[in-house]
């Protein structure tokens, strides 16, 4: 079993990760001029996967939506 550390590289850790997206309409609604938040969304989601290890024995990542878009 690993044990990941504070000072533990997170791409070295073994975990489970759940996102929760919010798909509804208010992401876009509320964007200020020249802003898409829905874009930080999915750039968030990006940087995050592809920053660890993912992989059938390694960091296991999920997802989950709701609301509409």
């Amino acid at each position: 079993m690993c044990v990941c550390h504070m000072l533990t590289p997170v791409a070295a850790c073994h975990i489970d990760i759940a996102l929760v997206v919010d798909c509804s309409g208010s992401i876009r609604d509320t964007n200020p001029p020249g802003v898409d938040n829905w874009q930080y969304v999915i750039d968030f989601m990006v940087d995050l996967v592809t920053s660890i290890n993912v992989g059938e024995d390694q960091t296991h990542v999920g997802a989950v939506s709701f609301g509409t878009q």
